[in-house]
């Protein structure tokens, strides 16, 4: 991995460690679970099967990284957010057999991933906080270059 240097906005930070709590919204009320049985059947529809290399960008407490290392993929999380981390670590240790590849801190716009190392890339949460469309704009070119030139993109927004 060669290490970039990032900036996250302290507000998202600040946001989901004292306002929202991030785990379990995709498991617990019936919009979650829709948003994610449906992003699920999406990623399994195009995503090619294991082993692939996946990094999920954003990936929050790691409910995604989570299911694609059960599936068998070799996920690689990133994530702004220190307890975002901890707690997809927590994910990972609840399946030991299928553990979350790694997780780092980081930022959608500097991807520390090396060019054309990843098969498929999530970007389900980044698009929602990066509201400056300069911003979108570097996060999608990241993400188109740690891709290898047939991988995947996967991305959620809000309209």
């Amino acid at each position: 991995m060669n290490e970039r240097p990032y900036s996250v906005e302290p507000e998202i930070v600040s946001h989901y460690d004292e306002k929202y709590e991030e785990r379990g919204r995709l498991t617990r009320r019936a919009a979650g679970i829709l948003e994610f049985s449906r992003s699920k059947a999406l990623i399994r529809r195009h995503l090619l099967p294991p082993p692939k290399v996946v990094a999920d960008v954003g990936g929050g407490p790691g409910a995604y990284a989570a299911w694609l290392a059960r599936e068998g993929y070799e996920v690689h999380l990133v994530d702004p957010v220190p307890l975002h981390l901890r707690q997809a670590e927590e994910a990972s240790d609840d399946q030991p057999a299928t553990p979350i590849a790694g997780g780092s801190q980081g930022d959608a716009r500097t991807l520390s991933q090396i060019d054309d190392s990843c098969d498929a890339l999530l970007m389900m949460g980044p698009m929602y906080h990066l509201t400056e469309r300069a911003d979108r704009l570097l996060a999608l070119r990241e993400a188109r270059r740690v891709l290898r030139p047939d991988g995947l993109i996967f991305v959620s927004a809000v309209n």
